[in-house]
Protein backbone atom coordinates (compact mmCIF):
# COMPACT_ATOMS: atom_id res chain seq x y z
CA UNK A 1 0.00 0.00 0.00
CA UNK A 2 2.97 2.15 1.09
CA UNK A 3 4.27 1.80 -2.45
CA UNK A 4 0.87 2.56 -4.29
CA UNK A 5 0.67 5.64 -2.20
CA UNK A 6 4.60 6.91 -3.14
CA UNK A 7 4.36 6.05 -7.08
CA UNK A 8 0.58 7.16 -7.19
CA UNK A 9 0.68 10.37 -6.10
CA UNK A 10 2.79 12.35 -8.50
CA UNK A 11 0.35 10.93 -11.30
CA UNK A 12 -2.81 12.22 -9.13
CA UNK A 13 -0.84 15.65 -8.87
CA UNK A 14 -0.17 15.56 -12.57
CA UNK A 15 -3.83 15.01 -13.12
CA UNK A 16 -5.23 17.39 -11.14
CA UNK A 17 -3.36 19.96 -13.21
CA UNK A 18 -3.77 18.70 -16.31
CA UNK A 19 -7.51 18.24 -15.42
CA UNK A 20 -7.61 22.17 -14.24
CA UNK A 21 -5.64 23.53 -16.85
CA UNK A 22 -3.76 25.30 -13.80
CA UNK A 23 -0.34 23.99 -14.19
CA UNK A 24 0.52 26.65 -11.60
CA UNK A 25 -2.00 25.12 -8.75
CA UNK A 26 0.17 25.07 -5.95
CA UNK A 27 -1.05 22.02 -4.08
CA UNK A 28 0.31 21.12 -0.33
CA UNK A 29 2.85 18.71 0.59
CA UNK A 30 1.62 15.41 1.36
CA UNK A 31 0.35 11.91 0.00
CA UNK A 32 -2.09 12.71 -2.27
CA UNK A 33 -3.76 9.36 -1.70
CA UNK A 34 -4.39 9.81 2.18
CA UNK A 35 -8.06 11.11 2.64
CA UNK A 36 -6.99 13.42 5.52
CA UNK A 37 -5.09 14.45 2.62
CA UNK A 38 -7.81 16.40 1.05
CA UNK A 39 -9.93 16.69 4.27
CA UNK A 40 -7.24 18.81 5.91
CA UNK A 41 -6.39 20.83 2.00
CA UNK A 42 -9.89 21.74 1.62
CA UNK A 43 -11.04 22.54 5.26
CA UNK A 44 -8.27 25.00 5.08
CA UNK A 45 -10.05 26.12 2.01
CA UNK A 46 -12.94 27.13 3.55
CA UNK A 47 -11.78 28.04 6.89
CA UNK A 48 -13.33 31.50 6.56
CA UNK A 49 -17.13 30.43 5.45
CA UNK A 50 -17.23 28.16 8.38
CA UNK A 51 -16.82 30.95 11.04
CA UNK A 52 -20.29 31.72 11.98
CA UNK A 53 -19.47 35.09 14.10
CA UNK A 54 -22.78 35.97 14.62
CA UNK A 55 -25.90 33.84 14.37
CA UNK A 56 -28.65 34.99 12.50
CA UNK A 57 -32.49 34.47 13.47
CA UNK A 58 -33.73 31.48 13.04
CA UNK A 59 -36.96 28.99 13.70
CA UNK A 60 -38.86 28.70 16.34
CA UNK A 61 -36.83 26.52 18.80
CA UNK A 62 -38.09 23.09 19.50
CA UNK A 63 -40.44 22.49 22.29
CA UNK A 64 -38.56 19.37 23.23
CA UNK A 65 -34.93 18.97 22.37
CA UNK A 66 -34.33 16.28 20.42
CA UNK A 67 -30.91 14.58 19.32
CA UNK A 68 -29.58 14.50 15.95
CA UNK A 69 -26.69 12.83 14.93
CA UNK A 70 -24.09 14.06 12.33
CA UNK A 71 -22.47 12.06 10.04
CA UNK A 72 -19.57 13.37 7.67
CA UNK A 73 -18.77 11.88 4.37
CA UNK A 74 -15.84 10.68 2.50
CA UNK A 75 -12.21 12.95 3.49
CA UNK A 76 -15.10 15.52 5.28
CA UNK A 77 -13.31 16.06 8.45
CA UNK A 78 -15.74 16.83 11.24
CA UNK A 79 -15.19 20.74 11.42
CA UNK A 80 -17.20 20.95 8.38
CA UNK A 81 -20.13 20.86 10.55
CA UNK A 82 -19.34 23.79 13.00
CA UNK A 83 -21.68 25.96 11.29
CA UNK A 84 -24.62 23.51 10.99
CA UNK A 85 -23.85 22.60 15.00
CA UNK A 86 -24.40 25.68 15.73
CA UNK A 87 -27.43 26.55 13.98
CA UNK A 88 -29.26 23.04 14.97
CA UNK A 89 -27.98 24.25 19.11
CA UNK A 90 -29.94 27.55 18.70
CA UNK A 91 -33.24 25.70 17.20
CA UNK A 92 -32.90 23.40 20.83
CA UNK A 93 -31.55 20.65 19.17
CA UNK A 94 -29.08 18.64 20.57
CA UNK A 95 -26.62 17.77 17.48
CA UNK A 96 -23.81 14.49 17.87
CA UNK A 97 -21.17 15.15 15.45
CA UNK A 98 -19.82 11.54 13.79
CA UNK A 99 -16.50 11.68 12.22
CA UNK A 100 -15.94 7.96 10.83
CA UNK A 101 -12.51 5.71 11.16
CA UNK A 102 -9.94 7.13 8.29
CA UNK A 103 -12.89 10.00 7.29
CA UNK A 104 -14.55 6.98 6.00
CA UNK A 105 -12.43 5.83 2.90
CA UNK A 106 -13.42 2.24 4.22
CA UNK A 107 -15.19 -0.50 3.85
CA UNK A 108 -18.79 0.64 3.80
CA UNK A 109 -20.71 -2.26 5.27
CA UNK A 110 -18.07 -2.31 8.15
CA UNK A 111 -18.88 0.71 8.54
CA UNK A 112 -22.44 0.63 8.46
CA UNK A 113 -22.03 -1.90 11.73
CA UNK A 114 -20.02 0.52 13.11
CA UNK A 115 -22.65 3.57 12.78
CA UNK A 116 -24.81 0.83 14.94
CA UNK A 117 -22.19 0.75 17.93
CA UNK A 118 -22.21 4.50 17.54
CA UNK A 119 -26.45 5.15 17.74
CA UNK A 120 -26.03 2.80 20.64
CA UNK A 121 -23.52 4.94 22.64
CA UNK A 122 -24.94 8.14 21.60
CA UNK A 123 -28.84 6.67 22.68
CA UNK A 124 -27.26 5.75 26.20
CA UNK A 125 -25.01 9.00 26.73
CA UNK A 126 -28.15 11.14 25.96
CA UNK A 127 -30.87 9.01 27.07
CA UNK A 128 -32.84 8.81 24.24
CA UNK A 129 -34.56 5.82 23.00
CA UNK A 130 -34.60 7.27 19.43
CA UNK A 131 -32.70 9.83 17.62
CA UNK A 132 -32.51 11.96 14.16
CA UNK A 133 -30.14 11.45 11.92
CA UNK A 134 -28.52 13.97 8.99
CA UNK A 135 -25.75 13.04 6.75
CA UNK A 136 -23.40 14.21 3.96
CA UNK A 137 -22.69 12.62 1.20
CA UNK A 138 -21.51 8.16 1.75
CA UNK A 139 -22.38 8.73 5.55
CA UNK A 140 -26.15 8.86 4.30
CA UNK A 141 -25.30 5.93 2.36
CA UNK A 142 -24.32 4.11 5.32
CA UNK A 143 -27.34 5.45 7.47
CA UNK A 144 -29.32 4.26 5.22
CA UNK A 145 -28.27 0.79 5.19
CA UNK A 146 -28.09 0.51 8.78
CA UNK A 147 -31.82 1.42 9.16
CA UNK A 148 -32.84 -0.77 6.07
CA UNK A 149 -30.71 -3.83 6.75
CA UNK A 150 -29.26 -3.26 10.39
CA UNK A 151 -32.16 -2.80 12.87
CA UNK A 152 -31.76 0.68 12.78
CA UNK A 153 -35.16 1.72 11.89
CA UNK A 154 -35.62 0.68 15.81
CA UNK A 155 -33.45 3.70 16.98
CA UNK A 156 -33.95 6.33 14.32
CA UNK A 157 -36.80 8.29 13.97
CA UNK A 158 -35.95 10.38 10.25
CA UNK A 159 -32.96 10.33 8.17
CA UNK A 160 -31.75 13.39 6.22
CA UNK A 161 -28.85 13.21 3.92
CA UNK A 162 -27.59 15.73 1.32
CA UNK A 163 -25.17 16.18 -1.64
CA UNK A 164 -25.04 11.94 -1.21
CA UNK A 165 -24.23 9.21 -4.11
CA UNK A 166 -27.00 6.97 -3.72
CA UNK A 167 -26.43 5.25 -6.64
CA UNK A 168 -22.57 5.02 -7.03
CA UNK A 169 -19.84 7.49 -8.76
CA UNK A 170 -18.98 6.74 -12.48
CA UNK A 171 -15.72 6.93 -12.27
CA UNK A 172 -14.83 5.20 -9.01
CA UNK A 173 -13.35 1.91 -10.13
CA UNK A 174 -10.79 3.65 -11.60
CA UNK A 175 -9.89 5.83 -8.45
CA UNK A 176 -10.23 2.53 -6.56
CA UNK A 177 -7.31 1.16 -8.48
CA UNK A 178 -5.39 4.45 -7.99
CA UNK A 179 -5.74 4.96 -4.25
CA UNK A 180 -6.81 1.55 -3.17
CA UNK A 181 -9.77 3.32 -0.72
CA UNK A 182 -12.62 0.62 -0.19
CA UNK A 183 -15.10 2.92 -0.03
CA UNK A 184 -14.52 3.77 -3.62
CA UNK A 185 -15.13 0.02 -4.60
CA UNK A 186 -18.48 -0.43 -2.65
CA UNK A 187 -19.15 3.73 -4.37
CA UNK A 188 -18.48 1.56 -7.81
CA UNK A 189 -21.89 1.51 -9.41
CA UNK A 190 -23.10 -2.34 -9.17
CA UNK A 191 -21.52 -2.74 -6.64
CA UNK A 192 -22.24 -5.33 -3.90
CA UNK A 193 -23.00 -2.79 -1.41
CA UNK A 194 -24.81 -0.48 -3.70
CA UNK A 195 -26.72 -3.32 -4.78
CA UNK A 196 -27.68 -3.87 -1.03
CA UNK A 197 -28.79 -0.25 0.02
CA UNK A 198 -30.84 0.00 -3.31
CA UNK A 199 -32.44 -3.11 -3.67
CA UNK A 200 -33.18 -2.88 -0.02
CA UNK A 201 -37.54 -2.19 0.99
CA UNK A 202 -37.50 1.31 2.36
CA UNK A 203 -38.48 1.26 6.18
CA UNK A 204 -42.02 2.25 6.45
CA UNK A 205 -41.82 3.87 9.90
CA UNK A 206 -38.64 5.81 8.95
CA UNK A 207 -38.76 8.66 6.68
CA UNK A 208 -36.06 9.45 4.17
CA UNK A 209 -35.08 12.99 2.45
CA UNK A 210 -32.74 13.24 0.02
CA UNK A 211 -31.23 17.37 -0.31
CA UNK A 212 -29.00 17.71 -3.19
CA UNK A 213 -28.18 20.82 -6.35
CA UNK A 214 -28.20 20.26 -9.75
CA UNK A 215 -25.12 22.31 -10.24
CA UNK A 216 -22.91 20.52 -7.74
CA UNK A 217 -19.23 20.54 -8.99
CA UNK A 218 -18.69 17.35 -8.33
CA UNK A 219 -21.60 15.38 -7.79
CA UNK A 220 -22.70 14.62 -11.08
CA UNK A 221 -24.75 13.36 -12.97
CA UNK A 222 -27.16 15.10 -9.75
CA UNK A 223 -29.38 12.27 -10.40
CA UNK A 224 -27.08 10.14 -8.34
CA UNK A 225 -28.59 11.21 -5.47
CA UNK A 226 -32.29 10.26 -6.25
CA UNK A 227 -33.75 7.63 -3.76
CA UNK A 228 -36.86 6.33 -5.10
CA UNK A 229 -39.72 6.45 -2.76
CA UNK A 230 -38.02 8.56 -0.23
CA UNK A 231 -38.82 12.63 -0.31
CA UNK A 232 -35.80 13.64 -3.02
CA UNK A 233 -35.58 18.11 -3.19
CA UNK A 234 -33.81 19.32 -6.00
CA UNK A 235 -32.08 23.31 -5.34
CA UNK A 236 -32.28 23.52 -8.93
CA UNK A 237 -33.23 27.50 -9.16
CA UNK A 238 -29.99 28.99 -9.93
CA UNK A 239 -26.34 28.15 -8.80
CA UNK A 240 -25.95 26.27 -5.70
CA UNK A 241 -22.45 25.10 -4.69
CA UNK A 242 -21.14 21.86 -3.16
CA UNK A 243 -19.32 22.98 0.30
CA UNK A 244 -22.31 25.61 0.31
CA UNK A 245 -24.34 22.96 1.82
CA UNK A 246 -22.37 23.30 4.84
CA UNK A 247 -22.20 27.05 5.80
CA UNK A 248 -25.22 28.81 4.58
CA UNK A 249 -28.62 29.35 6.79
CA UNK A 250 -30.98 29.53 3.86
CA UNK A 251 -30.09 25.38 2.86
CA UNK A 252 -30.10 25.08 6.45
CA UNK A 253 -33.61 25.92 6.12
CA UNK A 254 -34.26 23.26 3.77
CA UNK A 255 -32.54 20.30 6.26
CA UNK A 256 -34.26 22.13 9.30
CA UNK A 257 -37.96 21.62 7.40
CA UNK A 258 -37.15 18.18 7.20
CA UNK A 259 -35.87 17.81 10.71
CA UNK A 260 -38.98 18.83 12.18
CA UNK A 261 -41.47 17.51 9.65
CA UNK A 262 -44.08 15.74 11.57
CA UNK A 263 -43.29 11.69 11.18
CA UNK A 264 -46.83 9.62 10.04
CA UNK A 265 -49.54 10.15 13.13
CA UNK A 266 -48.15 13.34 14.31
CA UNK A 267 -49.36 17.03 14.09
CA UNK A 268 -47.22 19.67 12.11
CA UNK A 269 -45.14 21.69 14.19
CA UNK A 270 -43.55 24.70 13.92
CA UNK A 271 -42.14 26.00 10.32
CA UNK A 272 -38.95 27.55 9.42
CA UNK A 273 -40.55 30.45 8.80
CA UNK A 274 -41.84 30.50 12.21
CA UNK A 275 -39.76 33.22 13.54
CA UNK A 276 -39.87 34.30 16.69
CA UNK A 277 -41.37 37.93 16.94
CA UNK A 278 -39.23 40.68 16.93
CA UNK A 279 -36.21 39.13 15.39
CA UNK A 280 -35.06 39.56 11.81
CA UNK A 281 -35.86 36.75 9.07
CA UNK A 282 -32.53 35.12 7.81
CA UNK A 283 -30.30 37.33 5.71
CA UNK A 284 -30.58 35.10 2.94
CA UNK A 285 -34.64 34.55 1.45
CA UNK A 286 -35.34 30.43 1.20
CA UNK A 287 -37.53 30.95 -1.60
CA UNK A 288 -34.63 32.52 -3.69
CA UNK A 289 -33.03 29.78 -3.33
CA UNK A 290 -35.79 26.93 -3.90
CA UNK A 291 -37.73 28.49 -6.63
CA UNK A 292 -40.42 25.58 -6.78
CA UNK A 293 -39.53 23.51 -3.92
CA UNK A 294 -38.94 20.15 -3.61
CA UNK A 295 -38.33 18.46 -7.23
CA UNK A 296 -40.03 16.68 -9.28
CA UNK A 297 -37.60 14.43 -11.10
CA UNK A 298 -39.09 11.00 -10.47
CA UNK A 299 -37.59 7.83 -10.37
CA UNK A 300 -33.48 8.10 -11.36
CA UNK A 301 -32.52 8.49 -14.91
CA UNK A 302 -31.50 6.13 -17.08
CA UNK A 303 -28.16 8.14 -17.78
CA UNK A 304 -27.67 8.03 -13.83
CA UNK A 305 -24.75 5.01 -14.10
CA UNK A 306 -23.88 6.49 -17.37
CA UNK A 307 -19.79 7.68 -18.17
CA UNK A 308 -20.45 10.93 -16.44
CA UNK A 309 -18.46 13.01 -13.69
CA UNK A 310 -20.23 12.16 -10.08
CA UNK A 311 -19.43 11.55 -6.39
CA UNK A 312 -18.45 13.34 -3.25
CA UNK A 313 -14.86 14.40 -4.46
CA UNK A 314 -14.80 14.88 -8.63
CA UNK A 315 -13.60 17.55 -10.61
CA UNK A 316 -15.68 19.33 -13.20
CA UNK A 317 -13.70 17.77 -15.96
CA UNK A 318 -14.38 14.97 -17.72
CA UNK A 319 -10.67 14.27 -19.00
CA UNK A 320 -9.56 13.60 -15.42
CA UNK A 321 -11.74 10.36 -14.58
CA UNK A 322 -11.05 8.76 -11.12
CA UNK A 323 -7.97 10.96 -10.79
CA UNK A 324 -9.71 13.94 -10.04
CA UNK A 325 -12.21 12.13 -8.12
CA UNK A 326 -9.00 11.89 -5.59
CA UNK A 327 -8.71 15.35 -6.13
CA UNK A 328 -11.75 16.55 -4.72
CA UNK A 329 -12.52 19.73 -7.41
CA UNK A 330 -9.17 21.08 -7.37
CA UNK A 331 -10.88 23.25 -10.22
CA UNK A 332 -13.33 24.98 -7.47
CA UNK A 333 -10.64 25.86 -5.39
CA UNK A 334 -8.29 27.30 -7.73
CA UNK A 335 -11.23 29.64 -8.94
CA UNK A 336 -11.94 30.32 -5.63
CA UNK A 337 -8.47 31.59 -5.18
CA UNK A 338 -8.79 33.82 -8.61
CA UNK A 339 -11.75 35.51 -7.09
CA UNK A 340 -10.43 36.10 -3.58
CA UNK A 341 -7.14 37.65 -5.27
CA UNK A 342 -9.14 39.57 -8.08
Amino acid sequence: MKTRSILAAPVLATAVLAATGCPDLDLPPGDVTDPNYWGQAFLNKYEDELVVTELEAGPAPLEEPRVVLLITGVTIPAEWFDPMKQRLERDGFIPVVYEPPDLLSGDLFMNSELLADVVDQVRADTGYDKIDILAECTGGLIARHYIQALGGDQYVNRLVTFISPQHGLPKAAEAHAIAGWDALEDLTPGSTFLETVNNAPMPENVPISSIYTCTDEYIQPYETSIIPGAKNIGLCDGFVGHFQFFYDPAIYLVMHAELVAPLPGEEAGPGPSDLPEGNDPPAVDEEDLLGEGESDVGDVSADANADGQGGCSTSGSPASGGLALLALGAAGVMARRRRRTA
